[in-house]
């Protein structure tokens, strides 16, 4: 059976907010690196709301310094019975009031932060870029797509499989698939397996998966559209066998195998190998076990 690979996930990253991309740091082919950087969106007016927060905090932080210096007077005040009560309680609401508006500006902060993040896109490292949508110095809107990308650490091969063949394919304790573009072989495991089948092939969808980063692939970089070849042994409803074609007698257009015996056993041939050396045949007599004879003399069956 014949596949071909593709990347185990494929993802397309977008940007969440509105501006003009400043700079694309990955194109067509490239792997995103350690760093996760894809693409930056222009964040001028966000770094100066933040360094207005700063100011901010600074100001609002100095202001509760003074409240609470105020509010211990007041209190060593009140102690002495020196200043009315409902003098303290103002400066007890200030100084409160400066917490407050403290940590609303320490919200705003962490607000703005998050929202510096988003004008940069970033994306898994070691995935591969399939294709990019923008460019540098176009505007981008919020949830457009910038780029998609797929893991090509793990590769999928998709095969249409009869219900027999999928029985084989579970049975099989091991599968290998051969790459003839590198000339390797490669161990894959069944991913995932349609509990349906195609109405017009009639045939179940298998995934195969592959791991790029097996030993036997080193210094190979695996990549979509790879052809893969898988070799499965399927048990059918008619029962076929080899035998070499030197074993097939051949009168009034019929093919017969002799025993030992010197009986002729009718049979019907299917096909040969690409070789032409051995035929497939299938037959109504024929069981697993019986021998024939390889060479038998040019005989003309009678009473058959």
């Amino acid at each position: 059976m014949t596949g071909y690979t593709q990347p185990f996930k494929q993802i397309t990253v977008s940007s969440e907010i509105t501006g003009k991309c400043i700079s694309m740091l990955a194109d067509t082919g490239d792997r995103i690196q350690d760093n996760r950087l894809v693409a930056r969106i222009d964040s001028t007016f966000i770094e100066l709301d933040l360094t207005a927060n700063l100011l901010a905090r600074e100001e609002a932080e100095r202001q509760l310094i003074e409240e609470e210096k105020t509010l211990a007077r007041y209190m060593s005040l009140i102690a002495q019975k020196s200043t009315p009560q409902a003098r303290l309680d103002e400066v007890r609401l200030a100084a409160d009031l400066h917490r407050i508006a403290q940590k609303k500006l320490d919200n705003e902060k962490e607000r703005l932060e998050e929202k510096l993040n988003r004008h940069t896109i970033t994306a898994p490292p070691g995935w591969v870029v399939i294709e990019k949508f923008i460019d540098a110095g176009e505007l981008v809107q919020s949830g457009q797509p910038i780029a998609r990308l797929g893991d090509f650490g793990r590769l999928l091969i998709p095969l249409s499989v009869t219900f027999r063949e999928l029985q084989s394919l579970l049975r099989a304790t091991e599968l290998k698939l051969y790459l003839p573009d590198i000339e390797k072989y490669v161990p894959g495991i069944i991913y995932t397996s349609s509990p349906v089948f195609d109405p017009k092939t009639r045939k179940i969808e298998v995934k195969i998966q592959v791991d790029a980063s097996h030993s036997d692939l080193a210094g190979h970089q695996l990549r979509g559209g790879m052809r893969a070849e898988l070799v499965i042994e399927s048990q059918t409803v008619t029962q076929t066998f080899l035998v070499p074609a030197s074993a097939l007698l051949r009168r009034y257009d019929t093919h017969w195998l002799e025993k030992s015996t010197g009986d002729l056993i009718p049979v019907i041939v299917l096909g040969i190998t690409e070789d032409g050396n051995s035929t497939i045949i299938s037959g109504k007599q024929l069981e697993e076990g019986q021998r024939y004879r390889n060479s038998p003399a040019p005989t003309t069956p009678s009473g058959e």
